[in-house]
């Protein structure tokens, strides 16, 4: 996945540091913990809001259950420690499912399915498929699953962080300091696309990916509750319009 690093807005600091409790009789919000850095699934909008697929998934989830939300904006490398300490509910924040990963906490089910795409700079003398990848310098996201791809599948690969002094990828692969650029497949097609034809993306894919909610280990009610809400989202064809409505379906 492509992530990143912006400032967090105050308005959603000063919302999370002053929530307060329900209302005798209300039902308890379900918080929810993002990096929101990774449009069109979330983000912040021009007036600081959450936004994106999976922002208005959420607020599907919510209607379903009957409660009302409260995003807290928190680094991707904290998502799981906030989940493993109680500080919030669920996290999301296009968090692949990895039996590392499924030590720590639980995952709901699959509510995106997609692959693990690799990017390179276009031209008959680059790279063209897996095979030219060995040695080369690929960049991923740290702790990301992007980053554990290129660890099983490209052991002789040397891998880089995406972006180590604040240069993007994108940048950083067309200049020449890189080789390839593995994230997701919507992130890496929003990188193609944005390339000029500079940059173009395998065919085959590095690995599946599969998004999902993730929930504190016990959190057995809460992970079925999610679960139901988001088989019915499905079944009834919500979430394929989401994935329409952001031109994320295949």
């Amino acid at each position: 996945m492509l992530r990143i690093p912006q400032a967090i807005p105050s308005v959603l600091l000063a919302a999370a540091a002053c929530a307060m409790p329900p209302a005798p009789g209300l039902p308890a919000p379900i918080v929810v913990v993002s990096d929101l850095d990774n449009a069109p699934f979330a983000a912040v909008d021009e007036a600081g809001r959450p936004a994106g697929r999976d922002v208005e998934m959420m607020d599907l989830i919510a209607g379903v259950l009957g409660r009302p939300l409260e995003w807290r904006r928190i680094p991707f490398a904290e998502l799981l420690p906030a989940i493993e300490a109680g500080a919030a509910d669920v996290a999301c924040a296009t968090l692949g499912i990895t039996s590392e990963r499924a030590e720590r906490v639980e995952f709901s089910r699959p509510y995106f399915v997609t692959s693990i795409a690799v990017v390179v700079r276009a031209g008959p003398d680059e790279p063209r498929d897996l095979a030219d990848l060995g040695g080369r310098r690929i960049a991923a996201g740290v702790g990301t699953t992007s980053e554990l791809a290129v660890r099983e599948r490209l052991p002789e690969a040397t891998l880089e962080d995406e972006e180590p002094s604040g240069t993007g990828p994108a940048e950083r692969l067309a200049s020449g300091a890189i080789d390839a650029v593995v994230l997701d497949g919507p992130a890496a097609d929003a990188m193609v696309a944005a390339s000029g034809g500079r940059l173009t993306r395998f065919a085959e894919p590095l690995a599946e990916e599969r998004y999902a909610l993730v929930v504190a280990l016990g959190r057995a009610q809460l992970l079925a509750e999610l679960d139901a809400a988001l088989e019915l989202l499905e079944r009834t064809g919500r979430l394929r319009a989401l994935d329409r409505r952001y031109e994320l379906a295949e």
